[in-house]
């Protein structure tokens, strides 16, 4: 579903994805409401579950929403990450960096990236805004951006990621904030600039 293989609208039928899997319903049902809780797959009473589709103007206000929300909730894991914490960013920075290498693996990016923001939200003082923080992190959408990207738009988020680990080496919230704030910009911006080219190629010529 992130990876793209089954595009938004698709349907998942819990028998046929049990008896692939080998396992009964009973997880599979459970792995469902895990994903309707991160907003990859929705419910539609009598129909059955989907990949959850989301328009123009949802990614806007989620994106626009995490722009405010999550800098303040980064910056306020500074200075309370360990040693294990460094080690792990390098390592999710890293990896990134591999997937990226490749536009064929970049919808991969999007749970490593999460994973990778995750360590920082986690250790926040800010604690009643965490679960609010990654409701707004949706995978799919994450995806749906990097899959955008140009070549230099990853290097540049690529960067932002190097970045934010130096921040919170330094131990400098305002530095980890603002580089959170332009990372979070810098992919609506992307996201909103090809939409505008969609929708020119799909205009007719004057």
């Amino acid at each position: 579903m992130i990876s793209g293989d089954l595009p938004p609208g698709s349907w998942i039928r819990e028998n046929d994805l049990a008896g692939r899997l080998g396992v009964s319903r009973t997880p599979i049902r459970e792995a469902f409401r895990e994903l309707v809780g991160v907003g990859v797959v929705e419910v539609v009473p009598r129909r059955g579950t989907r990949v959850r589709s989301y328009d123009a103007e949802e990614i806007e206000q989620i994106y626009r929403s995490r722009a405010v929300i999550e800098p303040y909730v980064m910056s306020e894991s500074i200075g309370r990450l360990t040693a294990d914490d460094f080690a792990s960013l390098d390592i999710l920075a890293e990896e990134m960096k591999r997937l990226a290498s490749d536009p064929a693996t970049r919808s991969q990016i999007a749970s490593v990236n999460n994973d990778f923001h995750g360590i920082f939200i986690r250790r926040s003082a800010a604690q009643s805004l965490i679960s609010t923080t990654f409701n707004l992190m949706i995978p799919i959408v994450v995806a749906k951006l990097f899959s955008s990207y140009s070549d230099s738009d990853v290097t540049s988020s690529m960067n932002h990621h190097d970045e934010l680990i130096a921040a919170a080496r330094a131990e400098d919230k305002e530095w980890a904030a603002a580089v959170s704030k332009t990372h979070i910009i810098s992919g609506l911006n992307r996201f909103k600039a090809m939409i505008a080219d969609t929708t020119s190629e799909g205009e007719p010529e004057p």
